[in-house]
């Protein structure tokens, strides 16, 4: 049976493998190795593959491995509902339900203040995974799914990491996303840049993808994202674009991941990167008279940036 949580030793809380991800390079997390399986009384030990790795393959997503030996009344072990409470002592009842009744995704748009609270720290037995807790500390921001709990979906990144998954097991054409109290399906909330007019695009924010050249601002104080493909309004071909100053960066609590992007690609002979972000571009006109398709990105969470395409080839254009 496939791990969609585990316990994680050094945040004391049971975690999906996008939130470990986040964890680990926020500096919370710093072995993928401390992970315990999250049946009761079983002390399997787990690793979050590609953990601390900075994918350039969206394909190969983390994920968890047991490479430990369960318990014998492990509820992994015996295939049946993990046996998981709620702080608050709420059992959390494992629906399993078929995948066209489509359990929703949920995309927040800004994080809890407490999202990356560190542990408080402890010597005792229960801080290194001896007799961990039935409870879940994250109540609000847990979800139920056929093999699993996961939390919600706070980034482009994960957003665009559902989707793959969706899409291999056959699954994306019943699959929702919700994102402010509205259900979208996944096959409807990504729009490639590619000459599309401005008029016929939704008037609310979608997550827009495409190539394009990663270049530093004229002032040395940020980044510049240009499009390779451009939007339109009218017979006006508008340079399609986005900004990330240095201390939009600096303040990003995964800074460490987006960084380290933004240099290796800019440092290429040909700066490219495959974008995703979520916003709504707005047209603006620089004093030269060139107009512009911007996006506004309300935080680095909103956009995610790839050394590759890691969609199937019909969309690498």
């Amino acid at each position: 049976m496939s791990l969609d949580v585990a316990y994680s030793i050094e945040a004391q809380d049971y975690l999906d493998p996008d939130r470990a991800y986040d964890l680990y390079w926020s500096g919370t997390i710093t072995d993928k190795k401390k992970f315990i399986c999250p049946g009761s009384g079983c002390m399997a030990q787990v690793t979050c593959a590609n953990l601390d790795e900075d994918l350039q393959d969206m394909k190969v997503v983390p994920h968890y491995r047991i490479y430990g030996t369960h318990s014998k009344d492990c509820e992994i072990n015996n295939n049946i509902p993990l046996n998981l409470h709620y702080e608050d002592g709420t059992p959390v009842k494992e629906e399993r339900l078929s995948v066209d009744q489509s359990i929703v995704d949920v995309f927040e748009l800004d994080r809890p203040e407490s999202y990356y609270d560190e542990p408080k720290k402890s010597d005792s037995p229960k801080a290194l995974g001896d007799n961990k807790p039935k409870y879940v500390k994250k109540t609000k921001d847990t979800k139920l799914r056929e093999n699993g709990s996961i939390g919600t979906v706070y980034s482009v990144r994960s957003v665009v990491s559902r989707y793959i998954r969706y899409r291999k097991d056959g699954s994306i054409n019943f699959r929702r996303l919700n994102i402010s109290g509205k259900d979208v399906y996944y096959s409807s909330i990504f729009k490639f840049i590619w000459e599309q007019d401005l008029d016929d695009l939704p008037d609310f924010p979608v997550i827009y993808y495409g190539w394009a050249f990663i270049n530093r601002l004229p002032s040395d104080r940020g980044y510049q994202i240009k499009f390779k493909k451009t939007l339109k309004q009218g017979e006006d071909e508008l340079k399609t674009t986005a900004m990330i100053a240095d201390g939009t960066i600096e303040r990003y609590k995964i800074k460490k991941l987006m960084a380290t992007r933004l240099e290796k690609i800019y440092q290429k002979e040909k700066p490219t990167a495959f974008v995703f972000l979520y916003a709504q571009p707005e047209i603006n006109t620089s004093k030269a008279g060139i107009k512009y398709a911007n996006f506004n990105l309300k935080n680095l969470d909103m956009i995610d940036i790839n050394y590759d395409c890691p969609l199937p080839t019909e969309y690498n254009k």
